[in-house]
């Protein structure tokens, strides 16, 4: 009875390192200790952990890597990385929903090219008229600036309402010279506008314009707002 006992216990005894061991090989780290020699144990040195390291299966095989903790210049770096893809993305997502905006508009360069020409147009007509109602101005001036001389020559006052009419008919000759500059500084900012949006539908529909020949502008200073069409 007692050879049966002092059996069981070896038995249990037995059972137990085997389970011990076997536990103890599924948790086996391998790691780089302070002078970078490869080391295994059943645990890692807590000021060690950072370097990363390798856990082993019972078969001595790899079955989990923990890299290195990142540094500081590395997680900027990372995070800058990061940033420009999604920066990236949302400038494709943005020019992929402006595409589609300006095919809802041309359908083909030509389009583009045909509106330009008629901002252009009305442009050239609307300075055309302005410069028209300077020649009429100038003449009314010219009218009262004689009745003013003769005035002068006979020895009389001009009256304040003709000096009054001077002055108003040379600030409307300034205004309407100002509303003719206005215009002409559009036609530059008109031209870049449409020779980029041109240009970018001839890209999308892999088609060319017939008739588009533009001397554009060369100032780098000229200001190219959203286009209004």
């Amino acid at each position: 009875m007692s050879y049966f006992k002092q059996s069981i216990s070896l038995l249990v005894l037995t059972i137990g390192l085997t389970h011990a061991f076997s536990t103890s090989a599924a948790n086996l780290y391998r790691y780089k200790d302070e002078h970078g020699v490869t080391a295994l144990g059943l645990n890692i040195p807590p000021h060690l952990v950072r370097n990363g390291y390798e856990i082993l299966g019972s078969n001595g095989r790899v079955i989990k890597v923990v890299p290195p903790a990142l540094t500081a210049e590395q997680i900027a770096t990372r995070d800058a990385k990061e940033a420009e893809k999604i920066r990236l993305a949302q400038e494709a997502q943005k020019q992929k929903e402006d595409d589609a905006a300006l095919l809802k508009l041309y359908s083909h360069p030509d389009d583009a090219v045909r509106v330009l020409k008629r901002k252009l147009q009305d442009i050239e007509d609307f300075i055309s008229l302005k410069n028209g109602n300077i020649s009429v101005v100038k003449g009314q001036l010219e009218q009262e600036e004689a009745k003013a001389a003769n005035m002068e020559r006979t020895g009389k006052k001009i009256p304040e309402n003709i000096l009054t009419k001077i002055e108003q008919q040379k600030q409307k000759i300034t205004d309407i010279q100002g509303d003719i500059e206005v215009k002409q500084n559009e036609i530059p900012v008109i031209k870049l506008v449409f020779d980029k949006i041109i240009k970018r539908l001839e890209l999308i529909t892999n088609k060319k314009s017939a008739n588009y020949l533009l001397e554009l502008p060369t100032s780098e200073n000229t200001e190219v707002p959203a286009p209004n069409t």
